[in-house]
């Protein structure tokens, strides 16, 4: 029972500005959502800091503009030329561009420049001058809007565990959310999901979510997305 409830992990939600959490951040929410804001903004941030959250947050909420939109993301996908036809185009992880997909975005933010029209938002872990990409590109990363993404400390982390079980109503102890910050997937949205799977299986079980009944779990649930 133990390993189809694992397998059947919910689905983590969509991303959506409605479930960042922004306390630290809220200016990019800002930025990102302003109706005739800057066209060129990047992010950047330490690895599950939330940026590729605002990424598809950003194009989610540009189809529900009725926008053409487009995420790629650098680390999995090369830059295809139809990518230039999209009005909001989101690049993650610009920092392990190839050298060919390194051109593609500098003649895609050239081409946006030119037209007047579109906006493009990007993210990588560095800074825009530290990025290792091309000299060229390097420069237009850093022409726009330039955010650090802040990372969720783990006191921001726990608040947003007792809100979500509070939520489900259900009673977990601290101790439970502290075994989980040391012990599981750090992102938010892995505590999440694998809160709401120690939901079932204690339901399941007919027991209490404690430590022990988390070792467990934990034991068999796959250690990587």
């Amino acid at each position: 029972m133990l390993d189809q409830l694992v397998l059947d992990l919910s689905p983590t939600p969509l991303p959506g500005f409605d479930n960042f959490l922004a306390q630290r951040n809220s200016e990019i929410i800002a930025a990102l959502t302003a109706e005739g804001g800057e066209r060129f903004v990047y992010l950047w941030g330490e690895p599950g800091c939330g940026k590729t959250h605002l990424l598809q947050a950003w194009i989610a909420h540009a189809e529900l503009l009725g926008r053409a939109s487009i995420y790629l993301d650098a680390k999995h996908e090369q830059l295809p030329d139809f990518a230039r036809e999209a009005s909001f185009i989101a690049v993650d992880h610009v920092d392990e561009l190839a050298p060919d997909d390194q051109i593609m975005l500098f003649s895609i933010y050239n081409s946006l420049k030119e037209s007047g029209e579109g906006r493009l938002l990007m993210a990588g872990h560095q800074p825009p001058m530290q990025a290792p990409v091309r000299d060229d590109l390097r420069t237009r990363l850093g022409w726009g809007l330039v955010f650090e993404v802040k990372a969720l400390s783990d006191d921001d982390k726990l608040a947003a565990l007792r809100h979500h079980a509070a939520e489900r109503q259900l009673a977990i102890g601290d101790d439970v959310f502290r075994y989980l910050l040391t012990h599981w997937r750090r992102d938010l949205a892995s505590l999440i999901g694998m809160l709401d799977m120690l939901d079932r299986y204690s339901l399941a079980m007919r027991r209490p979510i404690t430590v022990p009944l988390v070792k467990n779990v934990l034991q068999t649930a796959p250690t990587e997305s």
